[in-house]
């Protein structure tokens, strides 16, 4: 039986800027934001698993330009088909599953966010479990490192159970002859705050039931004799929209056809468009240059935000909103979310959190974690021996 646990978690979406509505830990007393990197958990958790940012790890938006290795490639003849049977949501979500099946998916994946009848210009960046080795190909996660290594773990993620039962199955644990490390990625805060964000009381029960089922696990082990090193952190946290805007409704308005003029992509907090120079170019530009609800993303910005990529394959031209305001209509979804990620890392609520119970790390931003997590890793084993 091992004596000693250190116990990684990984909450989606839990903010800096919720701390202020939690009830104190028990055991949890150490805390610091964390500045997390511009895009969604489609970037940030990649950068929280290798320690690298997106330039070099490869991971940023979900979906990007790549023809050659498209898995939507079997859909450019369903282009016949009339725009309210191609966009049709079961047409969408057949054509989801269909993809999915055809490359052997087994992570995050979505069609959604760009034209059905550009799919097959489209790769999604998370094909691979990210949470199982080898779920980054050209790059060494913490799950590589923990596969390698000598020291007992178990790896849980939504891919497995709900995080009730994540977070139960670690406390049943605490006597077994088992895991000197577990890691652990709980995605449905995420979730509850898109909706919730802003309702202070039911956004408080549920953070406090996160950190109350976290006491709990350190404190069952603990009362066995066990030496527990617990460690919660986030990928960003959840900015709360106060504001639509009506960007494709301006683009329109200037006579840009954004199937037939260009390709692009709308989520809820950015544009991209991929585009050749000449007139459509230009004019795309001044309709952007004029929207006071957010602005261009130029290359050096990209550079020192980690998020550049000289061959494009995430877009030419990068537009994001401003925090709180939430391009709507998008082509992400028909739902409008109380809370949004993905706007710009200095934006106050798109800090994580990093909490542990041991004052041995003081990270400041994301790309820390990994170091900590391996240095956890190397702790265990040689207490091991």
């Amino acid at each position: 039986m091992s004596k000693n646990i250190s116990i990684i978690i990984l909450v989606d979406a839990l903010g800096w800027e919720l701390l202020r509505l939690m009830q104190p830990s028990t055991y949890v007393h150490f805390k610091f934001k964390t500045r997390t990197i511009l895009g969604f958990s489609s970037s940030a958790i990649p950068t929280i698993l290798t320690g690298k940012l997106p330039i070099e790890h490869g991971r940023w938006n979900l979906l990007y330009r790549s023809p050659q290795d498209s898995p939507f490639y079997w859909t450019k003849p369903l282009n016949i088909l009339p725009d309210f049977l191609l966009e049709h949501g079961i047409t969408r979500k057949l054509i989801n599953e269909i993809s999915k099946r055809l490359c052997g998916a087994e992570g995050y994946f979505s069609s959604y966010g760009v034209p059905a009848r550009h799919l097959h210009l489209y790769d999604v960046c998370e094909k691979k479990n990210i949470y199982k080795p080898g779920g980054i190909p050209g790059s060494t996660t913490i799950i590589d490192y923990l596969d390698e290594s000598d020291v007992p773990h178990q790896v849980f993620s939504y891919h497995d159970a709900s995080d009730q039962v994540i977070l139960d199955t670690i406390a049943s644990n605490r006597v077994a002859d088992g895991p000197a490390v577990y890691f652990a990625y709980l995605a449905e805060l995420d979730a509850f705050l898109h909706k919730h964000v802003g309702e202070d009381c039911l956004v408080r029960q549920k953070v406090d039931w996160y950190l109350q089922k976290i006491d709990d696990i350190v404190e069952k082990a603990a009362g066995t004799g066990k030496d527990v090193r617990v460690f919660v952190f986030s990928d960003h946290g959840m900015t709360p929209v106060t504001k639509h805007y009506d960007l494709i409704a301006d683009l329109h308005k200037a006579g840009i056809d954004l199937e037939k003029d260009c390709m692009a992509a709308f989520d809820s907090t950015m544009a991209r468009f991929w585009i050749e120079p000449g007139a459509v170019r230009d004019r795309i530009l001044t309709v952007l240059d004029h929207c006071s609800a957010g602005r261009i993303l130029h290359d050096d910005e990209l550079q020192r935000l980690g998020v550049y990529f000289p061959d494009h394959r995430y877009g030419d031209i990068i537009f994001l909103m401003n925090p709180g305001t939430l391009i709507f209509p998008n082509w992400f979804g028909t739902y409008a979310p109380k809370g949004m990620h993905g706007f710009h890392p200095d934006d106050p609520h798109s800090y994580g959190v990093y909490m542990s119970n041991v004052d041995d790390y003081h990270p400041d931003s994301i790309l820390d974690l990994y170091d900590i997590m391996k240095k956890e890793i190397d702790l265990q084993r040689e207490k091991r021996f």
